[in-house]
C-alpha cells in the first residue's frame, strides 16, 4: 500500500521543523495516533529525534484554565441537587442517574457550541418570545415555528404540560448547576471549554501547536484554532479522500465540514496530490460477509487472520468492532499463531470476579440483613462465602464486622467497609501475579473509594439499596484497559480508536445498521428542531461524523472485509450499515458477497454412569439411612442418586427474595403446625369451634402464616411474596374448610414429632448376580417410635450373598386419628399436604410406584413415602398399640373440593382403609430397590427419559 496519512505528516513535520520538536505540540482527537506518529519521525529522521510534544484536544483545553475537570459521578451527584432544587421533584439518585447523563449532555453540547441556553430554554408556551431571537435567520425562525405550532392546540393536555413544565426548569438548573461547580472550582467538559474559547489572553507553552486528523469541529473549537492561527502558532493537517470531497449532496460523510475546515484552515498538506488524497478509487479487494451470529463472526475472524498470512503483518492488519461487545468471543477465538496482538478496548469490569464479589457484599448488607441488623440472612451468607475470593474475607457474622452493628450502616461505612475488603482481597491475590485480577480489583477499589469520597463530603446522599442499584450501573459501564506494546502485533479496535491510522488489511465485525452508525438515536431533552436552530450536535451531524469515521478507515486499505449480522433475533435489525450500501452503489469497486454457516453436527448428549469402584462402594456403605426422598431420587435417576448423595453435591440455594415450589410448601407446612399445634396445646380434640375460630377472623389467620414466613427467614417483603403470602392464606382456608368436615378428630403428631424409622435386612451379591432373601430385625432405631418389623417376601439365588442393614423412614406432615364413616371404628391417617398438581391418572398397582417410567406422570413417589410410613407406623407400637387400620392419604389443598373431599390413597380406584394389605407386595419392591442401590454390579446409570432432567438441579453436570 502507499504510505500512510501519519507518514506524510512526520515527513511533513520533519521537512519544515527539523529534528529539534521540543516547542512543537502535536494535537491529536485522541491519544493512540501519537504512538504511531512519534515512530515514523523516529525513523524518518534517521537521527535522535527531540520530540514533540503530543496531547489530547482535551488535554489543550484543559491547561489554560484553573477548573478542574469534575468526576463523572461528582457531576451527576451536583446535576441531581441542582435538579431537585430547581424543580421541586424528590427523585432518587439512582433513577435520575440516567436523566443527569442525559441532561449533563445537552449542557455539555450546548457549551461546546457557545450556544445560549436563556434562548433554547425559553418558556414554549410565549411564542411571542421567538420576535427577540433577530440573530436567527428567516429558515430558523420557521423551523422554530413549526415546533412551537405543536403546543398551540391542546396546550393544556397533560403530556405537554408535564413537558412544559420540566423544560421551563432547564434554564434555572443549567445555571444554578455551573454556579455551583465554579464554586467548587470545577466543570464539565463543555463548561471548561466554552471558558478557555471565552478568554481574551491565552499563556500559550509552545510556539507551534499541530492539529492533526480532526473533522467535525465545534464551536468551542473553531474559536480556539481561529485564535492560534491569527498568533501564528497553529498549523493544521487534515484527513479525507477525495472520493467523498468533490460533492456533498452525493454522500453522507462530512464533507461540508470538510470544506469549511479546508477553507477556514488550510492544510499543510498538498489537497491536490493523489498519493495522499485519492486512494478510495483504487483497486481494492472488498468482501461483505453476512452471518448468522456475532459469535460466527468472531470465530471468523480467526480464519481470516490464517489467510494468507494476515496476522503476520502485524500492526498492519486491523480487526475493528462496530459492537465492542463482541470482544470476548473474538479473544476466545483468536488462533495460537497470532501470539502478538494489541487491543484497545477495555475488558469490561461487570464481567470480572470482583464484580461479582462487590454485589454479593451489597446483597448481604443491603437485602442480606435480618433481626433489625443484627444477623445475616444464611442464604446470602452461604452465596458470598461460595465466592472463590471469599476466602480472603474475614467476614463471618455482623460481630466481626469493625464497624457498629449493621442496622446502623450508612451509605459512607458501607463503602469504606466494602472498599477495605476489596483491598483485602487484592493484597491476598497480588502473589497469584494475574495481571486481570489486579487490575480488575484496583478498578473496583477505586469507583468505591471515589463513591466513599462523594458519600464523606456529603455529596452522595442515598439509601443502602439505592447505592446498591448506583454501583452495578457504574460497574456495568466500567472497563479495564489492556497493557501491552500498541504499535506491535495485529490491532483490535473499536470504531473511535481507528482516527489517524492506516491498515492494508482490515477486518469490520458487526457492521449492522444502528452499530454503524452508532447512536442514532439522539436521545436528548432538546428536541430536534430546537437543536438545528440553534447549531447544536443533530443526528445529522453524528451520521455524518461516522460515515467519515468508516469511508477514512477504508481509503487506505486494499484488502478489506466487511462482516454484519443478518440475524433478526436478540435486537439485531439484520440489515448491513447504509454505509456498506453506499459502497456498493458508489464507490465502483467489484464487491463479492459469501455467507457464514452454521456447520453444527448435533451431537446426543450421552451422561455417562457412574461405575462403583472401591471409592463409591465405600461412601455407599457409609449410608447407614435413608429417606423416601433419596429412594424417589434413585427411582427416578441414579446418576442423581450418586451426585446428591454419593457424591453430596448441593442443589442451589432458593433465592429468599423469591419464593420457589420447596419454600412455598415449607412456609404452608409451617403455617398448618403452627395452627394445629396452638388448637392440640388447648385441647386434645379437635372441634369445628377450634377451626372456626380462625376461619372467622383473617387477622389471626394472617398472623399465622406471617410467623411461618418468618420461621423459613423470608418476609413478605416484596410484590411476588405478598402475592405469595395471600395464597397460602387462600390454602390454609382450604385446608382449615376439609378439616372443619372431619371434626372431631385427634391429632397424634406432627411435624418433627412424627419421626417414624424402622430397620430392614436386605441382601445383595458378593460377587456378581442380584439375589434375595430377606431377613427383618424387629428392634426400632429411633426412641420418637416404636416401630415393629415389617415383613417382606424373599428372593432365592445360588450365588454369594450378604446381607445389609438399613434405617429407614422420615418424618411425617401430620399424624392423626379419627372415626372411619364406612366401619364407625377408629383409622389412623398418615397425612402428607401437597401443594402442588394432583396426579392425572391413578396407581394402579404397586408395581407402578418402582417403576421409573412412572414417578414423573404419576406422581408415584408421592405413594412411595406415604405407603411406607404408613406401614412403619401399622407395626408401631408407640402411635398404634391398639392395633388400629392405617391409610396413607395425601391431602392436595390446591385441586381439592371444599365439600366431601377423602384424601385418602387410592390403588386402582380402591381405597386404602388397611395399608397392612399391600405390605408383602411393597416391601418386596422396596428390598429389590434397595438391593439395586447397594449392588456392587450395578453402576449409577443416567435416566433416558430427558423429560426428567429439565428440572433436574444437576442437569448442568450431564452436559445438559
Amino acid at each position: 500500500m502507499n504510505k500512510t496519512f501519519l507518514e506524510y505528516v512526520a515527513e511533513d513535520i520533519i521537512s519544515k521543523y527539523g529534528t529539534d520538536l521540543s516547542r512543537i505540540a502535536v494535537v491529536f482527537p485522541n491519544k493512540r495516533a501519537a504512538l504511531f506518529l512519534n515512530e515514523h519521525l523516529a525513523r524518518l529522521a534517521g537521527q535522535p529525534v527531540w520530540s514533540p510534544a503530543y496531547i489530547t484536544i482535551s488535554d489543550l483545553f484543559r491547561q489554560h484554565t484553573d477548573l478542574k475537570t469534575a468526576d463523572p459521578i461528582k457531576l451527576i451527584c451536583d446535576i441531581h441537587k441542582s435538579f431537585t432544587k430547581c424543580t421541586g421533584i424528590d427523585e432518587t439518585l439512582d433513577h435520575f442517574y440516567g436523566w443527569g447523563q442525559l441532561l449533563l449532555a445537552d449542557f455539555d453540547d450546548i457549551d461546546k457550541n457557545m450556544a445560549d441556553a436563556d434562548s433554547i430554554f425559553c418558556n414554549l408556551k410565549d411564542i411571542h418570545e421567538l420576535d427577540d431571537i433577530s440573530y436567527l435567520n428567516d429558515e430558523q425562525k420557521e423551523m422554530l415555528a413549526r415546533f412551537f405550532a405543536n403546543f398551540s392546540d391542546d396546550i393544556d393536555s397533560e403530556l405537554k404540560k408535564r413537558f412544559l413544565s420540566l423544560w421551563s426548569h432547564f434554564g434555572d438548573i443549567y445555571h444554578d448547576y455551573n454556579r455551583r461547580l465554579t464554586e467548587q472550582g470545577i466543570g464539565y467538559e463543555g463548561a471548561i471549554y466554552r471558558k478557555v474559547a471565552s478568554e481574551q489572553t491565552l499563556h500559550l507553552k509552545y510556539d507551534k501547536y499541530l492539529f492533526v486528523g480532526f473533522n467535525l469541529l465545534q464551536k468551542v473549537e473553531r474559536l480556539l484554532f481561529s485564535r492560534l492561527m491569527k498568533e501564528g502558532k497553529a498549523k493544521f493537517y487534515w484527513d479525507f479522500d477525495e472520493y467523498y470531497m468533490p460533492s456533498p449532496s452525493q454522500h453522507l460523510t462530512t464533507s461540508p465540514s470538510q470544506h469549511l475546515n479546508l477553507s477556514d484552515f488550510p492544510n499543510e498538506l498538498d489537497n491536490t496530490d493523489p498519493d495522499i488524497y485519492a486512494n478510495m478509487r483504487r483497486p481494492k479487494r472488498i468482501r461483505f460477509i453476512s452471518s448468522p451470529t456475532e459469535n460466527a463472526q468472531a470465530r471468523f475472524a480467526s480464519n481470516w487472520l490464517l489467510e494468507n498470512d494476515r496476522y503476520r503483518a502485524g500492526r498492519k492488519t486491523a480487526v475493528v468492532m462496530c459492537d465492542e461487545s463482541i470482544l470476548l468471543p473474538l479473544m476466545h477465538s483468536l488462533p495460537p499463531e497470532a501470539d502478538k496482538v494489541n487491543i484497545t478496548s477495555g475488558f469490561p469490569l461487570a464481567m470480572t470476579p470482583v464484580a461479582s464479589l462487590v454485589m454479593l457484599l451489597f446483597d448481604l448488607y443491603t437485602l442480606g440483613l435480618r433481626k433489625k441488623g443484627t444477623a445475616f440472612n444464611p442464604h446470602y451468607l452461604k452465596k458470598l462465602m461460595a465466592h472463590p475470593y471469599a476466602r480472603h474475607l474475614t467476614i463471618s457474622t455482623p460481630h466481626h464486622l469493625n464497624i457498629s452493628t449493621p442496622h446502623h450502616l450508612t451509605t459512607s461505612t458501607i463503602l469504606h467497609h466494602i472498599a477495605t475488603l476489596i483491598k483485602q482481597v487484592g493484597i491476598a491475590t497480588k502473589p497469584e501475579g494475574d495481571p486481570l485480577t489486579q487490575e480488575s480489583v484496583f478498578r473496583m477499589y477505586t469507583i468505591l473509594n471515589r463513591l466513599a469520597t462523594l458519600a464523606d463530603s456529603g455529596d452522595l446522599l442515598v439509601d443502602n439499596t439505592t447505592l446498591r442499584r448506583l454501583v452495578s450501573q457504574l460497574v456495568s459501564t466500567s472497563s479495564i484497559p489492556f497493557h501491552g506494546e500498541p504499535v506491535v502485533g495485529v490491532q483490535i479496535m473499536g470504531v473511535l480508536e481507528t482516527r489517524n491510522i492506516d491498515f492494508d488489511h482490515l477486518l469490520l465485525l458487526s457492521c449492522n445498521e444502528g452499530n454503524m452508525p452508532k447512536g442514532v438515536n439522539d436521545s436528548s431533552f432538546i428536541p430536534y428542531t430546537i437543536r438545528k436552530a440553534h447549531h447544536l450536535t443533530t443526528i445529522d451531524n453524528k451520521v455524518a461524523l461516522y460515515s467519515y469515521y468508516f469511508h477514512r478507515l477504508l481509503q487506505r486499505a486494499g484488502d478489506i472485509t466487511i462482516a454484519y449480522n443478518n440475524s433478526t433475533d436478540n435486537g439485531h435489525t439484520g440489515e448491513m450499515s447504509r454505509f456498506m450500501l453506499q459502497l456498493l452503489v458508489e464507490s465502483g469497486q467489484k464487491i463479492n458477497h459469501y455467507s457464514l454457516t452454521a456447520k453444527n453436527h448435533p451431537t446426543p448428549l450421552m451422561p455417562k454412569p457412574i461405575q462403583k469402584d472401591e471409592t463409591v462402594l465405600s461412601k455407599l456403605q457409609q449410608i447407614s439411612r435413608l429417606s423416601p426422598s433419596a429412594l424417589n431420587t434413585y427411582i427416578r435417576c441414579p446418576l442423581a442418586f450418586y451426585y446428591q448423595y454419593i457424591a453430596h453435591i448441593q442443589e442451589p440455594h432458593p433465592d429468599p427474595e423469591t419464593i420457589d415450589n420447596r419454600l412455598f410448601g415449607n412456609i404452608f407446612h409451617r403455617a398448618a403446625y403452627l395452627i394445629y399445634k396452638d388448637i392440640t396445646d388447648r385441647s386434645p380434640l379437635v372441634e369445628k369451634a377450634h377451626i372456626q375460630a380462625y376461619l372467622s377472623n383473617r387477622t389471626l389467620l394472617t398472623n399465622v402464616v406471617d410467623r411461618a414466613f418468618q420461621a423459613e427467614q423470608c418476609p413478605p417483603n416484596n410484590g411476588l411474596q405478598i402475592i405469595n403470602r395471600e395464597v397460602i392464606i387462600q390454602y390454609i382456608t382450604k385446608l382449615l374448610k376439609i378439616d372443619q368436615q372431619l371434626c372431631p378428630f385427634s391429632i397424634l403428631a406432627m411435624e418433627e414429632e412424627a419421626k417414624v424409622y424402622t430397620s430392614l435386612s436386605f441382601t445383595i451379591p458378593s460377587e456378581g448376580a442380584l439375589v434375595g432373601g430377606y431377613g427383618i430385625p424387629a428392634i426400632p432405631t429411633q426412641p420418637t417410635c416404636s416401630v415393629g418389623a415389617l415383613k417382606g417376601g424373599a428372593l432365592v439365588s445360588s450365588a454369594p450373598t450378604k446381607t445389609h442393614h438399613l434405617t429407614i423412614g422420615g418424618i411425617i406432615d401430620r399424624l392423626d386419628i379419627l372415626t372411619d364413616k364406612q366401619t364407625g371404628k377408629p383409622r389412623i391417617r398418615v397425612v402428607d399436604y401437597k401443594t402442588g398438581n394432583q396426579p392425572s391418572s391413578p396407581i394402579k398397582n404397586i408395581d407402578e410406584i418402582f417403576d421409573p417410567n412412572n414417578i414423573r406422570s404419576k406422581h408415584s413417589n408421592y405413594f412411595l413415602q406415604a405407603i411406607l410410613y404408613s406401614l412403619i407406623v401399622s407395626r408401631s407400637k408407640r402411635w398404634n398399640p391398639a392395633g388400629h387400620p392405617v391409610s396413607p392419604a395425601l391431602l392436595f389443598i390446591k385441586q381439592a373440593p371444599a365439600a366431601g373431599y377423602d384424601p385418602t390413597l387410592h390403588i386402582d380406584k380402591h381405597p386404602i382403609s388397611d395399608v397392612t394389605v399391600y405390605e408383602e407386595e411393597f416391601l418386596t419392591q422396596l428390598k429389590h430397590t434397595l438391593a439395586d442401590i447397594y449392588s456392587p454390579d450395578t453402576p449409577f446409570t443416567p435416566t433416558d427419559d430427558r423429560k426428567k432432567c429439565e428440572l433436574c438441579p444437576y442437569r448442568m453436570l450431564c452436559g445438559l
